[in-house]
């Protein structure tokens, strides 16, 4: 039973930070517990994409930021997943918070695993939830085609949208309303830049100099980042805790969101010893 959750009044929940170059960094601090955990969420989704999953990770003070150009953060001139770490680094400084586990979707993901790479002394824990250490989408898929076609104003009901966010399981009507409106709202020309952002990532080196515990999350009918990506993964991180979620899809905390928290939360607790 997923708990309900009040999407409507999701954004008035966000805070802003200003970065040294006057953008905006939105977030949600929900401010309870001592142990803080960032959750950073996938490539044209915003924090909304935890709101699901937020009632079930009890315990934990809970910050989840739009990443750049997302929701409602300026985006950057020039993306990067360094650049995200970056303004994530700044944000947790601002919070005042000295260390802390992160768990990152898809290029969430990916920063995330940046981020546990060049501040290892300050994440305690990683969890990567449906990510790749090398995304190589166009190679695989028509996506990168269609997104390079994309023309503002963009339709949150287009097939095109319809796809980019299908689920292998049903998942709440009305947070999907609003994933794909805010998906729409970010102009074309962010979406480019973003995609070939991820479609040159290279993490493979990034992931040796990883010495927090990891965990594996991913659904087995992820069309996106599929058995290769998680097989790479899984050969980078040896000794990482594994978990894959049958029946699902590139999106399980929206899927199943107690059974991704009972994941996460397990793996936290075994991490802080």
């Amino acid at each position: 039973m997923t708990e309900r959750v009040d999407q409507n009044g999701w954004n008035g929940r966000k805070r802003f930070l200003t970065t040294g170059d006057s953008r905006r960094l939105a977030y949600i601090d929900n401010g309870e517990g001592r142990m803080p955990l960032f959750l950073l969420h996938g490539y044209t989704d915003s924090s909304r994409s935890w709101s699901l999953i937020e009632p079930f990770l009890a315990g934990h003070r809970l910050v989840m930021p739009d990443l750049p150009g997302h929701g409602l953060s300026t985006a950057l001139p020039r993306a990067t997943l360094e650049a995200f770490v970056d303004d994530i680094i700044r944000l947790v400084d601002a919070l005042g918070i000295e260390r802390f586990a992160v768990i990152g979707h898809s290029m969430g993901a990916m920063t995330a695993l940046v981020l546990a790479a060049r501040h290892g002394a300050r994440v305690t824990a990683f969890a990567s939830l449906c990510g790749s250490l090398q995304s190589g989408l166009l190679a695989a898929t028509t996506l990168g085609a269609e997104i390079r076609a994309l023309v503002d104003p963009i339709d949150p009901q287009s097939p095109f949208l319809r796809e980019w966010h299908q689920c292998a399981q049903p998942v709440d009507a009305g947070f999907m309303a609003w994933i794909a409106q805010e998906a729409a709202a970010i102009p074309a020309a962010v979406w480019q830049a973003l995609y070939a952002m991820i479609e040159i990532a290279d993490l493979r080196q990034a992931a040796e100099r990883v010495d927090a515990p990891v965990l594996l999350l991913a659904g087995d009918e992820d069309a996106l980042f599929d058995e290769p990506h998680r097989a790479a993964l899984r050969a980078a991180f040896p000794k990482a805790a594994t978990e894959i979620l049958a029946g699902h899809s590139h999106n399980p905390h929206w899927e199943a969101p107690a059974r991704v928290a009972d994941a996460l939360l397990a793996f936290l607790k075994k991490s802080a010893g």
